[in-house]
């Protein structure tokens, strides 16, 4: 993730161009290149200039094809999809416009490059895509040269043989920095990749699990700097339980907690797995051959202390407000008046009424939009011992990249994907992140290196992704519901839907050759 800081000096001129109005910039906080020659290295007809290639530093492995101006259709989540709708492939009038100038910019390159037209068609829901994938590949329709379902979606369709292996195209490059090298490694089964995630998908960076301060509070009430804590190795669950405590408090003065009271930490239903996650542990673990296997379940004896731990802080009125518990005071005061539990959160970091809360990336767009002094933080350790930080990503919303074995050309589709991935690194990858999260977003130095810390820490789980143990009782829900529920039944909840579990995974495995 360091090499998202690194932004070169024309992009930084842009975002001093767009954001003027909303933020100063000192040229010392972003490290960047120092040659114009380095970032006019693409003309206006897509040619390298004679003083730096970087076309053919982006393309060098790929071949020279020239495709006569055919098009290269993908299906991405569309419209219907509000917050999780695809904004990457074609520039959107809802997206800011610096993101649809660096969209733009890419694509022209690779358009150019290969003689290609880049379009997609967009979907209304996530039924739709997959049942546009399965009508396309059971009948052979070349409709969708690329796809981007949401990755537990992928995994679906994978089963189903949809896709084409990744491994076997030549000229994919799933070893290329542009793809995600955690997602890589943990997505694999039996040494495959049916699909993969990289910086083609802004969802998938944008759904990865954090945590969100109000830095105010902080100084109101004379707690320990968060920055601090976590670069001395000293952000653990017990120091976050320990600050929250100091913050809880009725201020609305009506009886009983509500979402106008003042919260230490907000959290979220699936934000428990996640802090199981950080705590550098995972629901399941790979072997040597590739293979997965249920490591929670091996390790049950190991993973009750870390649960444990998790559970009383949820369940610690004093320090804890449950944001989507339905059944709870923070959620049935949000709706009752009129609004959701999601904004109600959003206003509570904003309005000084929370000092944490659990949120993904994306989130922080929204947070963004009020006049809150904020910052941002990776999920606490599970103690000091802990060596890093590990960041979960939520890929019920996160998007990856797979080429169905329905496309006309599988070979001009490993070309196309493998070049637009490359080509997003320094441009829509570095305009989300840098231009519209760092440099408007997030408003101090702090935070862009603790989104370095978080982003290099990311965690993918096949558990969650496969959803083995089923939709109700999965092995990536059941932490969330024995938390949430207040009775301690970890031991005998995973004891019950463990041969469910275990059955589940034989079948994937029996369908990836093992």
């Amino acid at each position: 993730m360091k090499k998202f800081l690194r932004i070169t000096a024309l992009l930084l001129a842009l975002c001093l161009a767009a954001f003027s109005a909303v933020a100063c910039v000192e040229v010392s906080d972003v490290q960047g290149g120092n040659s114009d020659s380095e970032n006019q290295s693409i003309d206006n007809a897509g040619n390298a200039n004679a003083d730096v290639s970087t076309e053919k530093v982006l393309f060098e492995n790929l071949p020279e094809k020239d495709y006569g101006g055919r098009t290269v259709t993908f299906l991405v989540p569309g419209d219907s999809f509000s917050t999780y709708k695809s904004c990457e492939i074609m520039d959107q009038e809802s997206s800011p416009e610096l993101l649809n100038e660096e969209v733009k910019k890419r694509n022209e390159m690779v358009e150019k490059k290969f003689n290609v037209v880049i379009d997609e068609v967009r979907t209304d829901s996530t039924q739709t895509m997959n049942q546009m994938i399965t009508n396309a590949v059971t009948s052979n329709l070349p409709d969708y040269d690329i796809v981007m379902p949401y990755i537990p979606d992928a995994a679906t369709l994978a089963l189903n043989n949809s896709f084409y292996l990744m491994n076997d195209l030549e000229y994919i490059d799933l070893s290329n920095p542009c793809w995600d090298q955690n997602a890589v490694e943990s997505l694999s089964i039996n040494n495959k990749n049916y699909f993969a995630t990289g910086d083609i998908s802004l969802l998938a960076l944008a759904c990865t699990h954090a945590i969100v301060f109000n830095k105010d509070m902080i100084s109101e009430y004379s707690l320990e700097d968060p920055y601090t804590l976590v670069n001395e190795g000293k952000w653990t669950i017990d120091k976050l339980k320990e600050m929250a405590k100091k913050v809880t408090a009725e201020v609305d003065g009506n009886t009983g907690m509500s979402c106008k009271d003042k919260y230490g930490f907000l959290i979220n239903n699936n934000f428990v797995t996640s802090m199981y996650v950080g705590s550098g542990h995972s629901l399941t673990g790979k072997d040597a051959e590739d293979i997965p296997y249920i490591q929670i379940i091996e390790e049950q004896q190991t993973a009750f202390p870390i649960f444990e731990k998790i559970f009383e802080l949820v369940n610690d009125a004093q320090a804890t407000g449950k944001i989507d518990d339905t059944t709870g005071s923070y959620y049935t005061s949000a709706v009752a008046g009129g609004g959701s539990c999601w904004t109600a959160a959003t206003e509570s970091v904003a309005n000084k009424l929370a000092l944490f809360r659990a949120m993904a990336i994306i989130d922080i767009v929204d947070l963004g939009n009020y006049n809150c002094n904020f910052g941002i933080l990776p999920v606490p350790k599970f103690d000091e011992a802990q060596e890093k930080h590990r960041s979960f990503v939520s890929t019920l919303y996160a998007t990856c990249v797979a080429i169905p074995v329905s496309a006309s050309d599988s070979e001009m589709s490993s070309i196309i994907v493998q070049a637009m991935c490359d080509a997003s690194t320094d441009t829509t990858k570095n305009a989300y992140f840098e231009v519209i999260l760092k440099l408007r977003k997030i408003q101090d130095n702090e935070s862009e290196q603790m989104l370095d810390k978080i982003f290099d820490g990311r965690v993918y789980d096949l558990g969650v992704i496969y959803a083995w143990g089923g939709t109700d009782n999965s092995i990536g829900t059941f932490m969330n519901k024995v938390a949430f529920s207040g009775s301690q039944t970890f031991t005998s909840s995973l004891e019950t839907i463990s041969p469910t579990v275990e059955a589940d995974l034989l079948k994937t495995l029996n369908a990836f050759g093992k």
